[in-house]
């Protein structure tokens, strides 16, 4: 009986904590790549933007993706969106993130900006997890693993609630 008290109670705790936006003020993310020895990218918000009745931050940074991109959230839903800009004006806007996820749901993961194939199919929520992070605060980390339909991707995937991905 104990243990289903304290699985309730982990459970309440997951659910129960607020939603920690990605998106503030000034964002800024540094992002490592490792292959052939180390260099980081640096990512960050510079500006806002309004498109369709939407309010977007403006991405900014590494050379390839300079002010080529604008993400907004809708903390209501706890969502993420990204939609790219280019010469032609503007284009779709894709589901970046999906906070709201639970275990066991599926996800369709897509990115243009990422330097993995830009849909990486489909994915199911196995697990989420607090932990703690920097600042001393408990966030939400997502761990994802391909679904059995999957036939794109066979690399797991991880998001934490208030800062991105890690994969």
């Amino acid at each position: 009986m104990m243990i289903f008290y304290v699985v309730t109670g982990l459970n309440s705790v997951l659910h129960g904590q607020d939603y920690k936006p990605l998106l503030d003020n000034t964002n800024e993310w540094h992002v490592t790549n490792c292959y052939f020895g180390c260099l980081t990218d640096v990512y960050f918000t510079d500006g806002d933007t309004l498109v369709e009745g939407n309010n977007y931050k403006v991405l900014d940074g590494f050379h390839y993706i300079s002010r080529s991109f604008l993400l907004r959230e809708e903390v209501s839903n706890q969502r993420v969106y990204l939609r790219k800009l280019s010469g032609n004006g503007i284009g779709q806007e894709y589901l970046l993130y999906d906070f709201s996820l639970q275990e066991g749901d599926s996800f369709e993961m897509f990115n243009p900006i990422t330097p993995f194939p830009e849909n990486a199919g489909n994915f199911v929520v196995d697990s989420i997890r607090l932990r703690l992070l920097e600042d001393g605060l408990a966030y939400r980390h997502y761990y994802f693993s391909p679904a059995p339909t999957n036939n794109v991707s066979d690399n797991t995937c991880v998001w934490v609630e208030g800062v991105g991905s890690l994969s």
